[in-house]
């Protein structure tokens, strides 16, 4: 089972990443890397409906991100226990001794 969620945490990571950088690549308003080495070098790799391909990319990675997340979460959770105290004993509670009652004052003096 260990192996199995070290191999989660990698894809973690790695999916992390990868949607970071796809979100980078895209073609924002004002620039950042989706204008790195030119404006023609993403249609040359990709072809002219770049953009699509790299919003597939995000809503995969992002899917692959979630799932994995979620699925982390639950082989990572522990077993919901009964009480947040089990296993502690109750205090005893000792008697308190009685009050004492008052003591009605004597007849007033003439």
């Amino acid at each position: 089972m260990n192996i199995l969620i070290g191999f989660l945490y990698v894809v973690e990571v790695a999916s992390c990443l990868l949607l970071a950088l796809v979100v980078m690549l895209q073609k924002p308003k004002e620039g950042g890397l989706g204008g790195l080495g030119g404006g023609s070098s993403m249609e040359a790799a990709l072809g002219a409906d770049a953009g699509n391909v790299l919003i597939k990319a995000t809503a995969i990675l992002g899917a692959v991100f979630l799932i994995n997340t979620l699925v982390l979460a639950r082989l990572t959770s522990t077993p919901k226990s009964g009480s947040v105290v089990a296993g502690a004993e109750a205090p005893v509670a000792e008697e308190a001794p009685a009050p004492a009652l008052p003591v009605a004052p004597e007849a007033p003096a003439e």
